[in-house]
């Protein structure tokens, strides 16, 4: 069916002497769904040499905007890891962002507020090698969109309100013709495609409609952003992003170049609300305590663990990182905001003709920075199982490749996200026993570089 771009007439009525049309259009893939993610499947779909003459739908229910990347930073920003970022040197999107911003965490500090316990990461061999690039989101959406409104085979529809799908074989009392996906929009139209991918956020209706359940809770919790200005000099480089464990949740600053970083901040959400609505010099030197204080410092804990790190020292050499270990004081915060954080996985990322992707999928709290790149890892594994699938022949959409795409993916994205989750739960709170354990557990693993190694290896993976 391919570059099928049917306009039929479904039917015409009138209503006070005005005709109504509605269109149903025939794709071969339709994405459900134009944020980062969702654009980046269509366009690594779009590149495959099997797809080449087929044609893809990509629905927005935003409007068209031109995003305009001026000299104030954004306050929301995404740590792409290695793998995210060759992908969108593949999608011929890394241009964009390279003619604008964009820089690398060479190194990562990550400390206890309870105790003196903390762990650097940077890659041992290669210092210069980046662990990740921060960026903002509307720079990596803008670059996105470009490639988008270059490819021949893409057309996007903005402000497309999904009301309805129909799936084959889902026990529907309603025929779905040649077993193809049908998608109601809200204007009246209709499409039909051989294969939809939802990606169309975290309360996807494509998810929805599937009947797929889903493992979720809300956290309580918010996460408040800003944009920092430092007390540094101009020639200082400004390469680690710094993370503390604090009782009411983990604060980051990420470095957006030598004088301001983008910071991170999970807090319980009436407390998030009250940080926002703060003068900014009372927000700054919020910033810093959280940063900065001994106040919750447990002695009995760094009692223990400087036995430990005596232990420890007899057993393995001891290294000099080159990194600072307190992050540089904050003078300034602009942009200041919040948002909800929460959890949910979905329990199957396909249904018929249908794959789910990104955060309709999966939804996870962002104290390591993998959401997007969780998503950027399913576009990767589902566009290499579809070409897998239409050049051994298989019909789009078989079941078989999908089930390979969701087992690929399932295996990645399940002990990542508990991972995360677990953290989230074991560093907030002060009790003691609790705090040793967590404390003893960070020394041994930031001792042993293998386990550190495969940490930051599934961590750069997607």
């Amino acid at each position: 069916m391919s570059w099928v771009f049917r306009q039929n007439i479904l039917h015409q009525t009138m209503n006070r002497g005005f005709q109504i049309r509605a269109f149903s259009q025939t794709a071969d893939y339709v994405i459900s769904g134009g944020g980062m993610v969702g654009a980046a499947c269509a366009l690594a779909l779009a590149q495959l040499n099997v797809n080449k003459n087929k044609k893809i739908i990509m629905l927005e229910g935003s409007p068209k905007r031109t995003i305009d990347i001026g000299k104030d930073y954004s306050n929301r920003v995404v740590a792409l890891n290695p793998g995210s970022i060759e992908m969108l040197k593949n999608l011929e999107a890394w241009p964009t962002i390279q003619q604008n911003r964009y820089n690398p965490v060479l190194s990562m500090r990550v400390w206890d507020a309870c105790s003196d316990a903390a762990i650097t990461f940077q890659n041992e061999e290669t210092p210069a090698q980046p662990l990740s690039y921060i960026i903002e989101n509307d720079l990596v959406q803008k670059s996105l969109n470009e490639q988008l409104d270059n490819c021949d085979n893409i057309q996007v529809i903005n402000s497309a309100k999904v009301k309805s799908y129909k799936f084959p074989d889902c026990g529907s009392t309603e025929h779905v013709p040649d077993g193809l996906v049908q998608i109601h929009l809200e204007s009246g139209d209709q499409l039909e495609t051989n294969f939809l991918v939802g990606a169309d956020g975290f309360r996807s209706l494509v998810r929805q409609q599937l009947n797929i359940d889903s493992l979720g809770w809300e956290y309580n919790y918010s996460g408040v952003v800003a944009t920092l200005k430092l007390d540094a000099t101009s020639d200082q480089v400004n390469n680690t992003a710094y993370q503390r464990f604090l009782p009411t949740g983990p604060v980051a600053i990420l470095p957006l170049n030598p004088t301001y970083s983008s910071l991170v901040w999970s807090m319980p959400s009436a407390l998030a609300k009250q940080k926002v609505q703060l003068s900014e010099q009372e927000f700054v030197e919020e910033v810093n305590n959280a940063l900065r204080s001994d106040l919750h410092q447990n002695q009995i804990v760094n009692t223990v663990s400087k036995g430990l790190g005596l232990i420890l020292d007899s057993f393995t050499p001891s290294k000099q990182y080159q990194i600072n270990n307190l992050p540089p004081r904050i003078i300034g915060a602009a942009n200041r905001a919040g948002f909800p954080l929460g959890f949910t996985h979905s329990h199957r990322y396909i249904g018929p003709r249908t794959a789910l992707v990104g955060d309709a999928a999966h939804r996870v709290h962002p104290l390591a920075g993998q959401g997007v790149n969780l998503g950027f890892g399913d576009v990767m594994s589902l566009a290499s199982v579809v070409e897998k699938c239409l050049v051994n022949g298989a019909p789009l959409g078989d079941r078989s490749y999908l089930l390979e795409y969701e087992t690929e993916r399932q295996r990645h994205n399940v002990p990542t996200m508990f991972s995360i989750d677990s953290l989230h739960r074991l560093y907030t709170t002060e009790f003691t026993p609790v705090v040793l354990a967590r404390t003893l557990g960070l020394q041994v693993t930031d001792a042993l570089q293998p386990v550190k190694k495969v940490i930051m290896s599934h961590a750069a993976s997607g």
